[in-house]
Parts: structure tokens; C-alpha cells; sequence
């Protein structure tokens, strides 16, 4: 069977799926203990599901009732689904949790996918074999149009039936991921979702810095099965919570970056979330090896075969999503497993002799705020604030000469805003809330 033959038949076996004589309703979340039973499960291609007694008990998973999964034969997308009484809204529970048992190698992609007025899905992998494990699926953004969840395991492979087919699960809950990811990026805001989504064979992590320890950055593996094009989303598949104000005339982002080699080629590429032809890509390479340094990106000077900036933005193209790529034009096993880090995914041009840093003993309060935000940052003389809106654009510029301000933000409509404290040729942004 071609490739192409089987995605059609992949889609239609879909078809035919939602077209099925619908069973009981049910409601997150699921636990297997009363209310779910195996009549509630629609199998599908080679998969058989059952709601059955946990033969895995264990301190991560001491549940009475599990549900079972046994993949034998069929297709690559073979699994069950079970209807919901009502469509998921992810407005606010923007996350999927489930606990998972395999035997099967780590690794394993458990595919999880939304059913109703249309699809999307997500995907996770194991990290453990022979023991229980919670795994997450992220569908910020995701609008409330979905009410069958749909389970496939081992995706992309034909189940044999054996014990590396069969699957446990139990515990499916929705829970506050964060909030949506928005410029500037950090990684430092304790509410904020900072999944980031791999493709191409990167594996991607948010970890502490190696040359500073109380800064967060992330850190991207590319491994030796990396496909040239591997790289890492910032964020999740929604992508940003507002677009990047991309123009002519303002066309720059900047990037913090660690490459273990001088002359990495790093690329940047902005799309549309809704629209992954929507594309504008651009790219510099590294100056410095195993050091810090921030590269500027400006998408007017487009990479080579990508469309200009100026068509997309003619054809009326917006901007919300953003993604990086390490060594591009490099597969993995021509440069062996590489290591690479970047923070501070920033809007706008690279001011020249300031370095981003993080200040020790700054404080913000009240945060949120009604009236002022008090910043404080002891034993340092601020030499300017910059107060920001959500869109990048300048509200007020303070040049306090001195280690507090008071910034007033009364006049302000709620929303979030970010500050920007710079002290002699280093600086830091901070997230602000108005209430």
C-alpha cells in the first residue's frame, strides 16, 4: 500500500468510526471505578479496549479498575474512543492528564485525539517501561468543539498482540496547565505554559541554566536520528496568545542562544498556528562557542527558498507562532548527538552592549496590582524602566537613578504588561499584572 493510500484509508476508517451507533455518554474525569465499563469503549481497527482489574497495582497507581488496551493486527492508528456528554472546554483546563502502564519500549508515542465538530490531537511518549506513568497532552487554544476522546497507543506501528500491545491506562483528568506563552519569553513565570513541541527528532526541556543556576532556559537535544529540518516550537501548537507585530520596517527578533560550536547555523521561522503555509523564515549562525550570546533574526532578510515577508504580509499573513531549529540543514548522524540551550525569545531589535540577565534580590509588589506596582532592587541603581503592553508597544519610560520606583498603573486597563529594568548594560523583563 502506498503511503498515500494509506492516509486515505486512515481518514476513513475515521469516518466510518464517527458514523458508529453512539454508546453511553460520559464525563471527565475518568477513573474506571464506577461509571465507565467496557460497552462505553468504540474499538476501532485492531484495537480492543476493556475496563478490567488493575493487574498492575503500586504506590503510583493503587486504583482498583484500569482500562486495557490490546492492539493486535489492523492498522497503525488501531485503538477506542469513549463519547462524552458534553465538548471539553479548554479555555481555562487547557491540559489532559492520564496515567499509562506499558511494557513496551520508552519512547512509545500514546497518541490522544479529540473527536466532534472536526479533530485535533496531540501527542506524548513514555519515559518509562514496566511502571506506571502520568502523561500529558497540552490543547491550549483549543476550541470547545470536542466531545469523544479517542486513545491510540503505539502509534504508527501494527500491534501484534503481545505483551508490548497491551496498555493500561486510568486517572484521565483535565487540570490548569498555565497560561498561554507570550512575548517576551522567559521561562521564569511560575503561571505561564512553557510546553514546547518537538518535531524532526528534537528532544526539548525546560531546565535550569549550566552557567547560571537560577535562571530557567531550554534545552534542546539534537539527537543523531534528527532530521535536518528537526526543530522546537516555542510553545505549544496554538502558539502565541497574541500575534508577532511583524512590519517592514519592524521585522526583528532576537534569541538567546548557547551552541557548543561557533558557526551553528540557527534558524528561526514565524507562522500562523491556523495555517502552516503562512510561513517567514530567517537565519543567522553563531559567533561564540559554549558561551551565551543573543542573535538578531530580522525576517525582511529571508532564508534562501522561504517566502519574503513582504508577500505575506501583502496577502494579509499574521504571525503567532515561532520555532527554532539548531544546526539547520545538518541530519544527526552526519553531526553526532548535540546539545544546544536558548532563552529570552524577545520582539523587536538587539540593543547594542546590553546583555539580558537576571537580577538577584529584585522584588515586584504587589503583583497583581490595582493601583502600583513598588519594584525594588537593592544595592542597584536603575537606570531606566520601560513599562510595555501585551502588543510590544511603549506605555512609559521612568529613569529613576536609584534602587526603587513606584510605577502607577491606575490609569491602566486590566490586562497583563511587562517592565523592562535596565541597570548599567544588563537588564531584565518582568510580567506585570493589572487587576
Amino acid at each position: 500500500m502506498s503511503h498515500l493510500s494509506a492516509i486515505k484509508k486512515y481518514y476513513y476508517s475515521l469516518l466510518l468510526l464517527a458514523l458508529t451507533t453512539m454508546v453511553t455518554a460520559q464525563s471527565l474525569p475518568i477513573d474506571f471505578e464506577n461509571a465507565v465499563s467496557t460497552s462505553d469503549f468504540v474499538d476501532f481497527d485492531g484495537g480492543n479496549a476493556m475496563v478490567i482489574d488493575n493487574p498492575q497495582s503500586d504506590s503510583n497507581n493503587d486504583s482498583g479498575k484500569v482500562a486495557q488496551i490490546i492492539r493486535n493486527g489492523g492498522e497503525v492508528w488501531a485503538g477506542s474512543k469513549i463519547v462524552l456528554s458534553q465538548s471539553l472546554d479548554f479555555s481555562m483546563q487547557n491540559a489532559i492528564s492520564m496515567k499509562v502502564f506499558t511494557s513496551a519500549p520508552v519512547g512509545t508515542i500514546v497518541k490522544f485525539k479529540l473527536e466532534g465538530n472536526g479533530a485535533t490531537e496531540r501527542d506524548a511518549v513514555t519515559t518509562v517501561s514496566n511502571e506506571w506513568e502520568t502523561l500529558s497532552w497540552d490543547f491550549t487554544g483549543t476550541p470547545a468543539d470536542f466531545n469523544e476522546i479517542v486513545f491510540m497507543f503505539d502509534f504508527g506501528n501494527i500491534g501484534d498482540g503481545s505483551e508490548s500491545s497491551s496498555f493500561l491506562f486510568d486517572d484521565i483528568e483535565q487540570y490548569f496547565g498555565g497560561f498561554q506563552i507570550d512575548f517576551p519569553v522567559n521561562f521564569e513565570e511560575v503561571d505561564i505554559n512553557y510546553t514546547t513541541t518537538d518535531f524532526g527528532g528534537n528532544i526539548s526541556t525546560l531546565e535550569s541554566d549550566p552557567v547560571v543556576s537560577n535562571n530557567n532556559v531550554v534545552k534542546v537535544i539534537k539527537t543523531v536520528d534528527a532530521a535536518t529540518w528537526a526543530g522546537t516550537t516555542i510553545g505549544t501548537p496554538a502558539g502565541f496568545a497574541s500575534d508577532i507585530p511583524l512590519t517592514l520596517t519592524d521585522s526583528k527578533m532576537t534569541v538567546r542562544v548557547w551552541s557548543p560550536t561557533a558557526g551553528t547555523p540557527i534558524r528561526l521561522k514565524v507562522e500562523d498556528s491556523n495555517d502552516p503555509t503562512h510561513t517567514c523564515e530567517t537565519e543567522v549562525n553563531t559567533a561564540l562557542a559554549g558561551e551565551w550570546e543573543t542573535l538578531e533574526f530580522d525576517f525582511t532578510n529571508q532564508a534562501p527558498g522561504t517566502e519574503l515577508l513582504s508577500i505575506g504580509l501583502s496577502m494579509g499573513w499574521t504571525y503567532n507562532m515561532a520555532s527554532i531549529f539548531f544546526n539547520f540543514g545538518t541530519e544527526g548522524a552526519v553531526a553526532g548527538e548535540q546539545t544546544y540551550y536558548f532563552d529570552d525569545v524577545q520582539f523587536g531589535s538587539l540593543v547594542n552592549n546590553v546583555d539580558v540577565t537576571y537580577f538577584d534580590n529584585l522584588s515586584i509588589a504587589p503583583n497583581p496590582t490595582k493601583d502600583q506596582w513598588i519594584i525594588n532592587l537593592p544595592e542597584k541603581n536603575i537606570n531606566s524602566l520601560e513599562l510595555y503592553d501585551l502588543q510590544g508597544k511603549l506605555i512609559n519610560k521612568f529613569y529613576p537613578s536609584t534602587y526603587s520606583l513606584d510605577i502607577p498603573a491606575d490609569h491602566l486597563s486590566p490586562g497583563i504588561y511587562f517592565v523592562k529594568i535596565q541597570v548599567k548594560d544588563s537588564y531584565q523583563t518582568v510580567r506585570l499584572v493589572k487587576e
